[in-house]
């Protein structure tokens, strides 16, 4: 025993070495640039909300200047509990995700809150003596006690209380205001924790009435550029909310679709004015400018397109495409990310709770298109994917059930019939290959993604019927299936951010590394490919061992890249693949395992860790480990207790909702009931591919530790059975007639 977990232990200590010794750049190195500290730093934060990245189509070339002159991106904007306006001005400050409770509402001290002072009922409402300067929010206790209830710690307020406590002025100029109506979230941002903004001006004063405007009110721009000016000598984080944008997208239901256009580009037209007076007037050699949209358009938030614009230019960030550690994708922001990027840019670093990172600009070298028409287009492709994944994943599903009980049906009823099932178990099986190399040749048109996906897949099944065994046909697409996934995981994982079953930029769960979905094909069709390949060796002793060895090897590296947070980044993927993996490992070299073996397996487990974490530096980009183990630096073992109860939360809900439940629950009852009819079935292909079934042990330890250690583990334990079940009931078909 111990000799053999010697030799699994050699492998994963030296592979883990050889990678983390490798030479690579650090992450962003060569991006930022140095930023000049002359005079008093200025970040100007300009929101043009409720458009979309389409709505910049139009002439606007100040919007289409300031997108030349610094980054630009498409932004995520997710909150905590629900998606609504409110709440992503709140996430904008907390820089984590974050629940307003509908509440938007901001006053200057001395106007009218429920009939008295607004700072009379802040102090009443909090305890607090706001200064006659201050802006106030009075349902702040609200917010905060919302807040207390999330299952992560959120701090509502933490961009202005940092910046108050470092002596930074903050300012919010102008509203949304329309009827009787108070609409100034723009304070959310700017607020401390107690829910104060040092100064500004959200009042009526900066409105003028005008007959040719929704609600027949505008912003008075004079006015508003006079109270910059007189703020910004100051220096310090201003923020504007001019509020036409937002007045035209609530006219959506009161004008005809002509006039509700015309509002909307009235609207942004005189708001590229503005920001081009603004640019005028702005050393971006020096000052920070930021262009945002907190949340879409009506009509984009009813087709699901989510994403918003961001535009950033100044001082370290490089003309191009935006991004960050958050994404890693070139042209992709979260909003979490805009705190953070403030506090940078003022030397300020950022907190741990803070979880999103400095947003850096990259060159463009590599796209011919026009910036905002790529921005278009890649949009499109993302809503597209989004908006889609059921229409596709249900299917296949469905399709994964049927098979599976029509596979049963067939035993107990017409098994001279089940070979008719084979091209449709394999098609199964191939499926998630074909969903990866769908972008490669599907339009954003479902019809083309439904017409690619029939002949990629039909094309793998003809190709895979051409073995004459089924083992062979099982180990083509297995060990084709893993070297896609490992390939693309190698070069940055182009095909997974675009897949059905990859991750969304519109959820944001997760932006790079390996998604559950693909975590769970991934070990399931390693394994299983594997050990069948050895079956089909038909090795002797000797040389069995050698090529266990040699599994030990590829095993390892490929645990690394499922936990490397250059790769796949996966914590609850390297624990199912490093324990599907060992335990094949034992019993590939004979080793019955039991409960004793469970010590040392985990003791490799924390060593491999160990290894990896200690080697780990500045080369390899912040992720969701290094902000996990950043957390636990700070407040101890709480955070490790907080991501465990939300996985099992997750987990509970995806297990009523999710329709991988019943693919989960189909395949194992499948298994079961072919443990007794017909009878010795599984014994006989058990003994007769005894390797084989020492993948599917080990597959399916993976899929109970997915379960355990993932917050979408139902997902990731469905996709791996899938490895499992399938091959199983081809070896079936294949005993049957000998039985």
């Amino acid at each position: 025993m111990t000799k053999a977990l010697s030799l699994l232990l050699l492998p994963i200590i030296l592979i883990s070495l050889l990678f983390e010794i490798a030479p690579e750049k650090a992450y962003g190195a060569g991006i930022i640039q140095e930023s000049p500290d002359s005079g008093k730093k200025l970040v100007v934060m300009v929101i043009l909300d409720r458009i979309n990245i389409e709505d910049l189509a139009g002439d606007y070339p100040n919007i289409r200047r300031l997108m030349e002159k610094g980054a630009s991106a498409l932004m995520n904007t997710s909150t905590s509990v629900r998606m609504d306006h409110a709440s992503s001005y709140l996430t904008i400050g907390a820089g984590t995700r974050a629940y307003a409770g509908g509440i938007d509402e901001a006053f200057g001290y001395n106007e009218e809150y429920g009939g008295q002072k607004a700072g009379k009922v802040f102090t009443n409402y909090t305890g607090i003596k706001p200064l006659r300067q201050n802006l106030v929010v009075p349902d702040m206790p609200r917010i905060i006690q919302e807040n207390s209830k999330l299952d992560h710690e959120t701090v509502p307020g933490l961009l202005g209380e940092i910046l108050k406590n470092h002596g930074i002025p903050v300012a919010v100029l102008g509203n949304a205001d329309f009827l009787d109506k108070k609409n100034r979230p723009a304070a959310l941002i700017a607020m401390d924790c107690q829910g104060i903004i040092a100064s500004g001006d959200v009042s009526r004063d900066l409105l003028v009435n005008d007959d040719e405007s929704p609600f027949f009110v505008k912003t008075d721009y004079e006015k508003l550029y006079q109270k910059f000016v007189k703020y910004a000598r100051s220096g310090g984080l201003i923020i504007i909310h001019p509020g036409d944008t937002v007045r035209a997208n609530d006219y959506l239901n009161l004008a005809n679709p002509q006039q509700y256009e015309h509002y909307r580009k009235k609207a942004l037209k005189d708001a590229d004015a503005f920001i081009g007076r603004l640019m005028r007037n702005m050393n971006l050699a020096q000052d920070l400018l930021m262009v945002i949209t907190p949340f879409p358009s009506t009509s984009g938030y009813r087709q699901r397109n989510l994403l918003t614009p961001f535009i950033a230019a100044g001082p370290g960030i490089k003309p191009g495409f935006a991004t960050s550690a958050t994404t890693r994708r070139p042209g992709l922001v979260a909003n979490i990310d805009i705190a953070p990027t403030i506090l940078e840019y003022f030397n300020i670093p950022a907190p741990v709770i803070m979880l999103g990172h400095t947003v850096l600009g990259v060159g463009t070298e590599n796209i011919t298109l026009n910036s905002l028409e790529y921005f278009i287009r890649m949009n499109r492709g993302i809503v597209a994917t989004y908006t889609q994944r059921a229409y596709l994943i249900k299917p296949y599903v469905a399709m994964q059930i049927f098979v599976s009980l029509g596979f049963l049906l067939l035993v107990f009823l017409r098994k001279n019939r089940l070979k008719t099932l084979r091209p449709f178990i394999l098609a199964n099986m191939a499926i998630p290959l074909s969903f990866l190399l769908l972008p490669l040749v599907a339009s954003d048109k479902l019809f083309s993604k439904y017409l690619w996906l029939v002949l990629l897949t039909t094309g793998i099944v003809m190709v895979s019927l051409r073995f004459m065994e089924t083992l062979r046909s099982i180990i083509f697409i297995c060990l084709s299936t893993s070297s896609g996934i490992l390939l693309d995981l190698l070069v940055g994982a182009p095909l997974m951010k675009l897949s059905i079953l990859g991750y969304d930029s519109i959820g944001g769960a997760r932006y790079y590394g390996l998604g559950n979905e693909y975590m769970g094909v991934l070990i399931g069709s390693f394994t299983t490919g594997i050990t069948a390949l050895i079956d089909e060796s038909r090795m002797g002793s000797r040389k069995k061992t050698s090529l266990s060895i040699l599994c030990a090897v590829l095993f390892t590296a490929t645990v690394y890249l499922i936990f490397s947070p250059r790769y796949g980044s996966n914590v609850g993927g390297f624990i199912s693949a490093y324990g599907a993996f060992t335990i094949t490992i034992l019993m590939l070299l004979g080793i019955r395992v039991k409960s004793s073996h469970l010590g040392p397996i985990a003791a490799g487990m924390v060593l491999f860790i160990v290894l990896l974490l200690a080697a780990t530096g500045s080369s390899n980009p912040p992720s969701h480990i290094s902000q996990t183990l950043a957390s636990v630096k700070v407040h101890g073992m709480m955070p490790l207790w907080d991501i465990v109860g939300r996985k099992l939360s997750m987990n509970l809900k995806l297990l009523k909702y999710t329709p991988w439940t019943r693919a989960l629950l189909t395949s194992i009852g499948v298994i079961v009931a072919l443990f007794y009819r017909p009878p010795h079935i599984l014994k006989n292909i058990f003994q007769k591919y005894h390797n084989l079934y020492s993948g599917f042990v080990g597959a399916g330890t993976g899929c109970l530790l997915a379960l355990i250690f993932n917050d979408s583990g139902i997902v990731a334990a469905a996709t791996m059975m899938v490895y499992i079940a399938l091959p199983l009931l081809l070896l079936v078909i294949d005993e049957i007639p000998q039985s």
